[in-house]
């Protein structure tokens, strides 16, 4: 079975040392768990899938990873890491369809296709079905899944310690700019959504379905709360900014005859948004990052069991002042700040879709069909509605142990360095 090997080098993670190797040692303890990931090949649940194959958090932790996906994939299609002695053994259960059928369905299905379902320790849920224009079927939807994968697991899972899902910004109310936002945003404000934002939002009745069903089976959940996710998906993803401006330069530096970021043309290309949206602040987490620890709160119930928890990359900070340069900088172009005027040009989906084509005629068919998606007009749209601070306070996570950080810039060049590999871009 194919596997890449772990990324290292420039940006690796660093671990503070005492509550690090408090935590390894009481990980160490632990043995023989089994992680059960939906949504195993979409952007968070790839690099949750990642992590655990490549040992995180110390070898003996995990022996063995089950990814469920929706779509087909082959193995060798899943750029994860080589199978090696020690490591969890992997298994891909693939053609799973959460949106149709009951939990009792589910379970049936998971039962005759997951060798081993029974012993089950840790279940990690990424799945996520987006509606632009009605945010409450979007809720409704979103909610009847997570209900349905909840009653498969009680029925399946009975050494279950924890269910881990992802949440996000929108769970702060970030839909609705016109709330009076205190940065840092801490995990205590998502409890204070207004009205009419939860009743959207499908976060606060994710943790109402989960601790429903918890109680009497030995387990509790934890949401992990990301702003934007900088990653990887073998698949593409809709709603990736990475995969979306990654094919934009890409284009863009091949249009105008770029090869490589030692080009000596200097090309500049403007940030697609509005100074306000190029001055904001927030702290993005790369799937690498999120995925240790979606991990780690996995194996902390007891300190995170029934929590929000953010996930970023870096305390600090960042802006796409700071950033643009150095994601344009990896494609050989020279990025500057926004041109003024949003309709001087084509957008980024609006590029793609005129010149994506270009993918397969050089030799890079996944580069169309992972594309544009979607979620594309929103994605072009990023850098003039989030035009506010939003950034997320990393209180709560350092001080349940987790240290590890890794430079934002640096996360971005891993995503591009992966999406090249697997041939979606040039």
């Amino acid at each position: 079975m194919r596997r890449e090997q772990k990324v290292g080098g420039a940006g690796a993670l660093e671990m503070g040392t005492a509550r690090g190797l408090e935590w390894v040692m009481t990980c160490m303890a632990k043995s023989d768990g089994h992680g059960l990931v939906f949504g195993g090949t979409g952007l968070i649940g790839w690099g949750v899938v990642n992590e655990l194959l490549s040992g995180y958090p110390e070898q003996g932790v995990f022996n063995r990873v089950t990814a469920v996906t929706n779509r087909l994939l082959k193995s060798e299609d899943t750029y994860w890491p080589e199978a090696l002695p020690g490591l969890p053994e992997l298994q891909i259960c693939s053609g799973v369809d959460l949106l149709n059928g009951t939990g009792e369905d589910l379970a049936a299905t998971l039962e005759k296709r997951v060798p081993g379902i029974q012993g089950v320790t840790h279940v990690f849920y990424f799945v996520f079905t987006s509606f632009l224009n009605d945010f409450e079927q979007e809720r409704a939807l979103n909610c009847g899944l997570m209900q349905k994968v909840a009653t498969a697991v009680n029925m399946l899972c009975l050494s279950l310690q924890s269910f881990v899902y992802s949440g996000g910004t929108r769970g702060y109310g970030i839909y609705n700019p016109s709330i009076n936002f205190k940065t840092p945003l801490e995990e205590h404000m998502t409890s204070q959504l207004p009205e009419d934002c939860a009743k959207i939002v499908a976060y606060p009745w994710f943790r109402e379905i989960l601790t429903e069903a918890a109680i009497g089976h030995g387990w509790t959940w934890t949401e992990v709360c990301p702003d934007v996710v900088v990653g990887f998906s073998p698949i593409g993803s809709g709603y990736s900014l990475a995969l979306h401006w990654a094919q934009y330069l890409s284009l863009y530096a091949f249009n105008h005859g770029i090869s490589g970021s030692n080009a000596e043309k200097r090309v500049e290309i403007s940030f697609p948004g509005s100074k306000a949206g190029f001055d904001a602040r927030f702290t993005q987490v790369s799937a690498r990052i999120l995925g240790r620890i979606s991990i780690f709160a996995s194996l902390n119930p007891d300190k995170l069991g029934r929590q929000v928890i953010n996930t970023l990359d870096d305390p600090t900070p960042t802006t796409f002042r700071e950033l643009w340069p150095e994601i344009t900088g990896w494609f050989g172009l020279v990025g500057v700040g926004p041109s003024g005027d949003e309709d001087s040009s084509l957008t980024p989906s609006e590029y793609i879709a005129k010149h994506k084509h270009l993918f397969e005629e050089h030799g890079h068919p996944k580069g169309v069909t992972a594309g544009v998606g979607a979620g594309s007009k929103q994605l072009d749209t990023v850098g003039y509605w989030l035009n506010f601070d939003r950034e997320l306070s990393a209180n709560k996570l350092r001080s349940a142990g987790f240290l590890e950080q890794q430079f934002p810039a640096h996360s971005w060049e891993e995503a591009f360095r992966r999406l090249r590999l697997a041939g979606i871009i040039f």
